[in-house]
């Protein structure tokens, strides 16, 4: 008994190496995250917060495996590649490393190939560090405790962890009020807890709008709704392209944009129903944006299985379903997603674009794509009276964009501006311009048809500009997401609905017009609505929270009765738990189908 209860000295030496190497690694890490001007500040309760989870892996490792060395080395090496992840995550795309960017590991290692990543020498004395307490722990760091206090002890870090995990760190209360002026701007708030603390509470978030769901209720208000049929005589194909990082940069006041840029874009939204899209993403996940739409749920959970959405209802009603993504299959995992969205046969680069001679070894540009998307319009026409639902998501305008010289020349913005705003610029509204050809080209076409075609655009998010969207805050563009312009300029981008000649026709419909902002959740709705289309059940029960709150956003920012304000009324909260519950249950009864 009195073994039991005092381990040997070595023991206690190799403890007290392993809680120093702890508070080193927590403290580098706090040293790291600081970033944008704002720094964790130095609070007890926040050091410890970040300490906690640090400290809890290395006794659990060395508990499990009685090497402190390598608990050293791997818990030293997995916060220092969260820590140096979070850091170039906010430098190149103004936000942090969160909970759910975990599934996302071979997306980042292939985005991280775009950008210039360079080593702070903080980041060496990190690495220094694991190596130094890890050889100081193999050396020095022999002891453990017998077996039995092991096994209780492992027992005790365990629920400590899982306490931690589910009780401690969800809290939003707490991390809003450690948070503090921060609180409103995810990434800030962010930064001002540190990183370690921050990232296990988002897993908190990512789970977080499940609490409270009540599958029952969910049921009871889908159960007042049932699938409309759409009529024969109105059934039209539905052509969607998501563009990536496309939005009308002469909305801002920078000097010298080439009138050129968007005159094409510009016509057409004069010929379209368009409005502002309220996207939840900035300079990248375009992913949230395009499930948003086909799912129109503006959280996403895994869709390793068959999950509901816009383009499964028109399966349902005759369509046929498809599209291409010119870039990989893996990305994202679109390859197991979008068939489990309802979409058919999807092309990649893999099974389709890499055939085109006129492909990159990566990706296709517009040229391929616009050109491709027309033939393969036509020949569904030629083979098939089925209507056509293509859900179609572009690559060309991804960032980031050359800032040492311009590929295409300077003349698409002439402002006096030092060369490296001035070659991003130059850079990225060339493309811009290049696409607008591409869709003017796109409409001319589908207005030969016979068929009735409704084409929906919209652009996913910002495109990026500088790290941390540094050349935005050096042209003077608001971005603080304390304020309604800086939340639009930094989320907002557009949506456009037209329709071909046949189409007007059809649904007497003259698809012109200024349409309400929207989050990317409610945009088929608004499509449906515009054709004259009931809809799915889950679309029916979307519309009364649309019509109140059109624009609903993961940051809290909501539109409510034509008001932006981040204090929505008790009804603005009854109607987004409502719309949360009803939108979980919709995504899984597909799947509860089977």
């Amino acid at each position: 008994m009195q073994a039991f209860l005092k381990p040997k000295k070595s023991a206690w030496l190799t403890l007290a190496l392993l809680l120093v190497t702890g508070l080193v690694y927590s403290t580098l890490s706090l040293c790291l995250s600081d970033l944008n001007g704002v720094s964790w500040g130095g609070a007890p309760l926040l050091f410890c917060l970040n300490t906690l989870p640090v400290l809890l892996i290395l006794g659990f490792l060395w508990l499990a495996t009685g090497q402190a060395w390598l608990a050293s080395l791997v818990t030293g090496v997995l916060i220092f590649l969260l820590s140096g992840g979070n850091y170039f995550k906010i430098l190149f795309r103004g936000d942090p490393l969160m909970w759910e960017d975990l599934h996302l590991l071979q997306e980042a290692s292939q985005m991280a190939g775009e950008y210039r990543i360079e080593f702070i020498p903080l980041m060496y004395v990190f690495l220094s560090a694991i190596f130094v307490l890890s050889a100081l722990l193999f050396r020095f760091g022999k002891g453990r405790p017998g077996p039995e206090v092991r096994l209780l002890s492992l027992t005790a870090v365990g629920l400590a962890g899982l306490i931690c995990f589910y009780d401690v760190y969800p809290d939003d209360n707490l991390y809003n009020h450690l948070a503090g002026e921060h609180a409103m701007n995810e990434t800030n708030a962010y930064i001002s807890c540190g990183m370690v603390y921050p990232f296990f509470h988002s897993y908190g978030d990512y789970l977080g709008y499940r609490n409270g769901y009540s599958e029952q209720n969910a049921m009871e208000i889908l159960g007042q709704y049932t699938d409309g049929d759409i009529p024969e005589d109105k059934k039209v194909s539905i052509v969607t392209i998501q563009l990536e990082a496309f939005t009308d940069f002469s909305l801002f006041d920078i000097q010298g944009i080439s009138p050129d840029v968007y005159s094409n874009f510009h016509q057409l939204l004069a010929e379209s129903y368009s409005g502002t899209l309220v996207t939840d993403v900035f300079a990248g996940g375009t992913t949230e944006s395009e499930w948003a739409v086909l799912t129109g749920g503006n959280y996403h959970d895994d869709f390793s299985h068959k999950t509901d959405s816009v383009a499964w209802y028109l399966k349902d009603q005759g369509y046929v379903t498809g599209g291409g993504h010119p870039s990989h299959e893996w990305f994202y995992d679109r390859v197991t997603v979008n068939p489990n969205l309802g979409l058919d046969n999807y092309l990649f680069m893999e099974n389709y674009y890499s055939s085109n001679p006129d492909s990159d070894k990566d990706v296709a540009y517009d040229n391929v794509f616009f050109s491709d998307l027309e033939q393969r319009i036509g020949e569904h026409f030629a083979s098939s009276e089925a209507p056509l639902f293509s859900f179609n998501v572009t690559y060309q305008g991804h960032g980031p964009y050359q800032t040492e010289f311009t590929y295409w020349g300077n003349s698409y913005c002439t402002g006096d501006y030092p060369d490296h705003i001035s070659n991003a610029l130059n850079n990225y509204l060339y493309v811009m311009q290049d696409t607008g050809g591409y869709l003017a080209h796109l409409t001319d076409y589908l207005d030969t048809l016979e068929e009735p075609v409704v084409l929906v655009l919209y652009g996913d998010h910002k495109p990026w500009m500088g790290n941390g969207g540094s050349i935005y805050e050096e042209l003077g563009i608001n971005m603080d997401l304390f304020t309604q312009e800086g939340f639009l300029n930094y989320y907002a981008t557009w949506y456009a609905i037209w329709g071909n000649q046949a189409a007007k026709e059809t649904l007497d419909c003259d698809f012109v017009g200024e349409g309400p902002d929207l989050s990317p959740c409610f945009l088929m709705n608004e499509v449906f609505t515009l054709c004259g289309w009931e809809g799915s059940a889950y679309m029916q029960a979307q519309r009364e929270v649309a019509e109140t709150l059109p624009v609903m956003h993961t940051t809290g920012w909501v539109k409510e009765n034509g008001v932006y304000t981040t204090e929505p009324s008790q009804r603005a909260k009854d109607l987004i738990r409502r719309f949360q519950d009803v939108s979980i249950y919709d995504r899984s009864r597909v799947w509860n189908q089977e």
